[in-house]
């Protein structure tokens, strides 16, 4: 086979291919341009000001993805270019979801054809198409970082792959200027729109290995002739991940998924391997969804028991396969080092990504599976053409019918939630959306009932005992309120404004000594943190000692100055502590910041009660 550099001109068969593959990627969600903000949509896009205009552009370029664990500023880019166009209106958002894709299965027709005849190709590409774990990365606005990450990956790697023939025959052309740059340029995006991308530079590892083969000369021979780019790239990722710290403060970022908290590589890998059997069946045998693999409905366990065994076996089974076939059927070898590859990304072996399993995250590795679909009917038309189109077919309808029905799920909320506790049953984060609808119809007796057992499978997760605090605060069961606070500050001691809460609502309960006791953990942890003065404050006053109380407040409306609020609650315990000094500057400032304020008239009048003011 040749090695000269790829072509832009197609064959009539491949043309046909390529654009029957993207429309059928089309017509899989096109239902979905119809529906709404969903899930995580809420706090990335509806929630967040940050990008609804594209003035902030140089913020979103600094800014961490959701809350301070993640990094992905071209995708936070492109949902604020949506915003902007739209004014937030979702259509438009599900709308670019579904172009992305029909673009990445293009992509991937090309990719696989260059390794594949056009019947396996299209083959392939049609699979990726209608693939049913692909339906929670396009039909859920913020899967929208996975389909660009796979969508740059796949086309950085068809450009690597032209640089390697160019260099081969020693062009120093424009041409290899582009190439080599275009590379590093698609790297560059595709590492901005999701962590996953750092598989690229292996994955470039593999395209060099197996042109190589096409080509019938050494795989070192193949790198040698552009190792300069492989480097370019391995030092663009490295680059990539101080760029993150940088942003995140932390080069994984995220906090460990429940199950592996506190464990270390051996750990996490026990606890991973029986995934191993979730990873294969998503991919080639996706009937049973789910946007939810929590706790107790995938049970993570660092520990060697028959799941995990089997999960071992399989990882093994397939690198044998690999190096097996590897001059047969480099193909084959391909398919399973990218989807090895991939998922080590996402696997929290290496580190945590803060989620055991998420369909969303097997968009990329997919791109391995469809391969090897393509090339299992390569090889099964040789032998049995009508059985094999006969298969094909129906597989490839079923996949349809599939994404079909489940695209629905992403329309609402409400809908989403219903089938969420039905498919994740026995899932701490099941039985915590079950709780929260049970709340939103009024049944509170069951919403705290679910919310406890939620508890009871998960008891480790500071957010779960959070939301449980926030139903008893508003059934003012303070003392409720504050031990479910407690239990969460105990968990994460960096949430200093839980722990503040906490002593709220103990004072509140009149549970005055567990208040001080949050209030001097919290103190030792960051004497200054503000949120703490203010509710030690609070406790100070409960126990009858306005002066402590006006000192903590006055230190806190120093620190910001310009922020009324506490120059209010400065004046008020000023007051109860007959300290006119105090109430005179307080109120002084009070009137400055906020002339018009209702309570100034009645502090007026505490004010000359306690003697601080002339009677009128």
């Amino acid at each position: 086979m040749s090695d000269r550099a790829p072509s832009l001109r197609m064959a009539p068969g491949d043309r046909w291919g390529l654009a029957a593959s993207a429309l059928l990627a089309f017509g899989a969600y096109a239902s979905s341009v119809g529906h709404g903000f969903v899930y995580d949509d809420l706090h990335v896009i509806v929630n967040n000001p940050l990008i609804h205009t594209l003035a902030n552009w140089s913020s979103i370029l600094a800014s961490p993805w959701s809350g301070p664990e993640l990094y992905r500023p071209l995708t936070l880019l492109t949902l604020a270019l949506d915003w902007s166009i739209s004014g937030g209106n979702p259509h438009v958002f599900h709308a670019a979801n579904v172009l992305f894709h029909c673009v990445a299965t293009g992509l991937v027709f090309l990719l696989v054809r260059a390794y594949l005849p056009p019947l396996g190709a299209t083959a392939a590409a049609l699979c990726f198409a209608v693939h049913p774990v692909h339906v929670e990365a396009v039909a859920n606005v913020v899967g929208r970082a996975e389909v660009l990450a796979a969508l740059f990956v796949v086309a950085a790697a068809l450009v690597y792959r032209a640089d390697g023939a160019l260099a081969r025959t020693r062009d120093r052309t424009w041409r290899r200027w582009l190439t080599s740059f275009g590379t590093l340029g698609l790297l560059a995006l595709a590492l901005g729109s999701k962590e996953i991308a750092f598989a690229t530079p292996g994955i470039f590892l593999i395209v060099d290995w197996l042109d190589a083969k096409q080509v019938g000369t050494r795989p070192s021979g193949r790198l040698a002739n552009h190792w300069v780019l492989w480097l370019a790239s391995v030092a663009l990722a490295v680059e990539f991940l101080w760029v993150r710290h940088l942003v995140v403060g932390d080069l994984a970022g995220v906090h460990p998924a429940p199950g592996i908290e506190g464990e270390g590589l051996g750990g996490r890998a026990l606890v991973m391997a029986p995934v191993v059997l979730e990873y294969v069946r998503l991919l080639f045998f996706p009937l049973d969804l789910s946007a939810d693999y929590s706790p107790d409905f995938l049970r993570p366990v660092a520990a060697l028991k028959p799941g995990a065994v089997v999960g071992f076996a399989m990882v093994v089974a397939a690198v044998a396969l690999a190096v097996a076939v590897r001059d047969r059927a480099p193909a084959v070898s391909f398919g399973l080092a990218w989807i090895g590859g991939t998922l080590l990304v996402v696997s929290n072996v290496l580190v945590p990504t803060g989620v055991i399993l998420a369909e969303r995250s097997m968009y990329l590795p997919s791109v391995g599976a469809v391969l090897l679909f393509g090339w299992v009917v390569t090889w099964g038309v040789t032998r049995w053409r009508v059985a094999t189109i006969t298969a094909v077919t129906l597989a490839l309808a079923l996949g349809m019918v599939r994404t079909l029905t489940r695209v629905p799920v992403w329309r609402t909320l409400d809908g989403f939630f219903t089938q969420l506790v039905k498919d994740a049953p026995g899932s701490y984060r099941g039985y915590w959306v079950a709780s929260a609808l049970a709340y939103q119809a009024a049944d509170r007796e069951r919403g705290e009932a679910l919310a406890i057992r939620a508890l009871q499978i998960q008891p480790v997760f500071a957010n779960l005992w959070e939301y449980v605090a926030r139903r008893y605060e508003e059934d003012q069961r303070w003392l409720d309120a504050g031990n479910a606070l407690n239990a969460g500050f105990r968990l994460d001691s960096s949430r200093l404004v839980t722990a503040a809460e906490a002593m709220v609502d103990y004072v509140r309960a009149g549970a005055l000594d567990s208040a001080a006791a949050v209030g001097r953990r919290a103190r030792r942890l960051d004497p200054h943190d503000f949120r703490v003065k203010i509710a030690m404050s609070d406790l100070a006053l409960a126990r009858g000692r306005p002066l402590e109380a006006m000192t903590l407040r006055r230190q806190v409306a120093w620190r910001f100055p310009g922020a009324w609020q506490y120059w209010l609650l400065t004046a008020r315990a000023a007051v109860q502590a007959s300290f006119c000094p105090e109430v005179g500057r307080s109120l002084a400032r009070l009137r400055a910041l906020k002339p018009d304020l209702p309570e100034l008239a009645a502090l007026d009048g505490e004010a000359r009660e306690a003697g601080c003011l002339p009677a009128k």
